[in-house]
């Protein structure tokens, strides 16, 4: 029997370790990705005695009068009579506000962008037909039909909404908003796989290793002594996401032996170019920016239990990042189907826009948050080709073409022939990367555990109607594919779960899943799935706090060899910075007790450098050595290194606006950077550091700190790498300014967030001074980098952040009390009055109440109107 990617395969059936023994949720699939469900009435739609639901195909219309509330910030308080009543006019009103945005979002994920868009947009649609997302979006349509009946419901009704608004756009009824004329194309209807296809792109996203793994594989293939001379996957910090005293035993880091040795020798590419490489790779980030890729680590959420807080209550906080965008990707809104009538909903929140539901926010008990987990779920093999196939190990699999006709708006349309290998993912086009990665006769296969129909949909739902701990449980067990740290917390406890299907693959051989595999390997194929105790989770019982910041939840990377631990579970994580400080302050705060609302958002908004703690003793220490150390004596009369060297002193080693040291400290460490590794990652160099800056800053830090295995990336001391970094800074300064005085500039003069919209016009949302570095728990990185040449940018633009940030407290009667700042309105019209006035806030670090209760609601409404049967 053809061993298979699980995803695919009626083996869910009988291994044990599959969905069907995973959570509440005991369905199969196919390898037609149809399902068979095994489960209990409740994932069915069924609750106790309750009628079964059936599902319906069109939305049958209102049933009642449908309010909706407009408050002060453009959140709108939908209150309907039953629930697919409040999903019909939240997808209206979210049309109403965001139906551009939503367009092109809808294009994004068909990859149908380049036809409105033009040719820069060719190579992200692509990607999209690549990775079909309509083919598996449909297949988790049709699985929720079976499965979650209420929620498929919910999802048509949303879409009818959402088709009302544009059946006015278009009809006249309404002006068309900004930018479908400036476009040239008018909205288009949605059909039902649509919005499943959406869910699919940002669950990409979420769990897209493609191009680390490519980049790892070119900088070990191709520069193998620099590959050797470090750890890759080490974090700057070793601070996990689960408490130590919650790891079993037999779960511990680095218990087993080393693997490394069996790794298969590099394969580098024969003849290239560094140039054509880098040109290549820099176009492939481009085409995969709309899907995750490489981009920065940001989020945070943690969550404290009441023995610790003020009130007796439990705190929990939240500031998710993704690419900050003009408007938001998320759109606030509160859905109340409770208070008016028979429906299950009354939740407030943050969705993605052209989304139902809500993703991440608060019901009348519960508030639940999230941050990425990097579990690793996709795996890149380079596969031997034979006539209409490919070799997977020791199975011949015949692929199946497909082509894709992409239209281009002033240009020829592309005819892009894709092949599908069953069960085993899809071959990668040389249209998305025209690299000879996988060699003479070998074709790269990418595959990913999102190839099926999963249940996210479902997850989202339930968790979202959850009054409690053991049902929010429950719901957040039905994920399948996109691996978030889920943190919640009612009044009288909090809990940390992830649930997510991460094939168990054996490292024994020496396979390594975050570079390109040996497509011959029969054993690095998946088989089965990671066991739920191989999953993390925690009440935080002996201290009482959880929290997460894209950090690697057991410790497996600390070494840096991922193949002695018990299981592998994954190998891109953040690297530390943040999760060391929220650890550290967490740690101050609950051992002081009475943690309050207010120091839950001060640790939001923190901006100290952790990085400074461990490398500003060097500097200084470096430069008080100039005078009486032989090899800084080319340094010695610079006056202006020790001005600097004095201002980084009396720095406070926080990366806020107003701050001098701010500006002179990621100079410096860019600089030290270049001086400590730009030679051993040759034409790379830019490359990488442009498209993780938080991750691959940590490489020359651990240098400098002799921290890896060997010292080969330092072919001088650190002392004199050190002070040339100052001598580097203080050039560009005087060139800059003029002067390295610190009077005369600050980080705001060179540091700010950039909201772009793929369209541009007047959806462009400008820039503005943002605090925050990149090693910032308020995390605010930027490409320091112009090109490839190693000049600095104009100006160090941050293009993700915190999409919004959240702190949640809990009254007596066990109500959710949630503050928010958000950017940049809640409206994608620019003529809106919440165009952009949540901005200033949330720039400043600004908080105010969320609305909640319906006496709130009143208070703060501006504006109200009805929808009618």
């Amino acid at each position: 029997m053809p061993r298979r990617s699980l995803p695919l395969t009626l083996l869910l059936l009988t291994v044990a370790l599959g969905p069907a023994c995973r959570g509440d949720d005991a369905s199969a699939i196919n390898e037609d990705g149809d399902t068979s469900d095994t489960g209990d009435a409740d994932d069915t739609g069924d609750t106790g005695d309750a009628e079964p639901v059936e599902p319906f195909d069109e939305f049958p219309g209102l049933s009642a009068e449908v309010r909706i509330d407009i408050d002060e910030r453009g959140i709108p308080h939908i209150y309907g009579a039953t629930d697919n009543d409040v999903a019909y006019a939240s997808g209206y009103q979210m049309a109403t506000e965001r139906l551009f945005q939503m367009a092109l979002l809808r294009r994004r994920a068909l990859g149908r962008q380049a036809e409105v868009l033009g040719p820069d947009f060719v190579d992200q649609d692509i990607v999209s037909r690549t990775f079909n997302l309509r083919r598996w979006g449909h297949l988790n349509a049709e699985r929720l039909r079976e499965e979650g009946p209420d929620v498929y419901n919910y999802i048509i009704s949303w879409l009818a909404g959402v088709n009302a608004r544009i059946a006015e756009v278009n009809a006249g009824e309404v002006p068309l908003p900004y930018g479908f004329a400036e476009a040239g194309f008018t909205p288009e209807p949605w059909e039902r796989d649509d919005e499943f296809a959406i869910g699919k792109l940002f669950y990409l996203a979420n769990s897209n290793t493609f191009e680390n793994d490519l980049l790892a594989t070119v900088l070990r293939d191709n520069i193998p002594g620099t590959w050797n001379s470090f750890e890759l996957g080490k974090p700057m910090f070793p601070v996990a996401i689960m408490p130590d005293d919650e790891v079993p035993q037999g779960m511990k880091p680095d218990t087993g032996p080393s693997h490394l040795d069996k790794a298969r020798a590099p394969q580098p590419m024969d003849p290239y170019s560094p140039a054509a490489v880098h040109d290549a790779l820099d176009r492939l980030h481009h085409a995969m920016s709309h899907v995750g890729g490489s981009g920065p680590f940001g989020s945070n959420n943690w969550a404290i239990d009441g023995r610790h807080t003020a009130n007796g209550r439990s705190l929990i906080a939240n500031d998710p990042h993704q690419p900050l965008e003009s408007p938001s990707l998320m759109y606030a809104q509160h859905l109340n189907s409770i208070d008016e009538g028979t429906g299950t909903q009354d939740v407030i929140g943050f969705s993605f826009a052209g989304s139902m539901g809500v993703q991440l926010g608060h019901n009348r008990k519960l508030h639940w948050a999230a941050t990425t987990n990097f579990a690793d779920v996709m795996d890149l093999w380079d596969v031997r080709v034979e006539g209409e196939g490919v070799w997977a190990g020791e199975d011949y699999v015949e692929w199946v073409a497909r082509e894709e006709l992409i239209e281009v708006a002033g240009a020829e349309p592309v005819v892009l022939e894709l092949k599908d290998v069953p069960d085993y993912g899809v071959i990668v086009p040389s249209e998305l990367i025209p690299l000879p990665i996988a060699g003479a006769g070998r074709e790269l296969l990418v595959n990913w555990t999102g190839f099926a129909a999963t249940n996210e949909e479902q997850c989202f739902a339930r968790m979202s109607a959850a009054q409690d701990i053991p049902s929010w449980e429950a719901g957040a067990d039905l994920m399948e594919v996109a691996g978030f740290n889920f943190v919640a917390a009612t009044a009288d406890a909090i809990s940390y779960r992830v649930h997510i299907l991460v094939p168990d693959r054996d490292l024994s051989g020496g396979a390594l899943p975050y570079v390109v595999i040996d497509g011959d390997d029969d054993a690095s194929y998946w088989t089965s799935y990671l066991s739920e105790d191989q999953l993390p989770s925690s009440h935080a019982d002996s201290r009482g706090w959880i929290a997460s910041a894209n950090n690697d939840p057991w410790g497996f990377t600390f070494d840096g060899d991922v193949t002695n631990d018990p299981f592998y579970y994954g190998f891109f994580y953040a690297a530390g910075h943040r999760a060391k400080r929220l650890h550290d302050e967490l740690e101050r705060l609950t051992e002081q007790g009475e943690v309050s609302v207010q120091d839950m958002q001060a640790l939001q908004l923190d901006s100290h450098s952790p990085m400074s703690d461990e490398l500003l003793p060097i500097v200084l220490d470096a430069a008080a050595q100039i005078g009486t150390n032989i090899d800084l004596a080319e340094f010695e009369g610079n006056e202006d290194i020790q001005t600097l060297a004095a201002a980084l002193d009396s720095w406070d080693q926080t990366m806020d606006r107003d701050s001098a040291g701010a500006l002179i400290w990621h100079l410096w460490l860019h600089n030290m950077a270049w001086e400590a590794v730009q030679d051993d990652f040759a034409f790379l160099y830019t490359l990488v550091f442009a498209e993780q800056p938080p991750y691959i800053i940590k490489i020359p830090a651990l240098a400098m700190l002799h921290q890896y295995s060997t010292d080969g990336l330092l072919q001088v001391s650190r002392e004199w790498i050190a002070v040339e970094a100052l001598r580097r800074t203080a050039e560009w300064l005087n060139q800059t300014y003029g002067s390295v005085d610190p009077g005369g500039y600050s980080w705001a003069d060179m540091h700010g967030t950039r909201f772009s919209n793929p369209f541009g016009g007047e959806l462009d949302g400008g820039w503005t001074p943002t605090n925050g570095g990149e090693d910032t728990l308020n995390v605010s990185s930027s490409n320091f980098y112009a090109g490839p040449s190693g000049d600095p940018a104009e100006r160090f633009d941050s293009n993700d952040g915190p999409i919004f940030r959240v702190v949640t407290s809990f009254a007596e009667d066990g109500t959710p009390e949630a503050t928010v700042n958000f950017p940049r309105g809640n409206s994608g019209e620019p003529g809106s009055p919440h165009w952009d006035d949540t901005l200033e806030d949330w720039a400043n670090g600004v908080y105010s109440p969320l609305p909640f209760r319906r006496e709130e609601v009143e208070a703060a409404t501006q504006s109200s109107f009805t929808l009618t049967p």
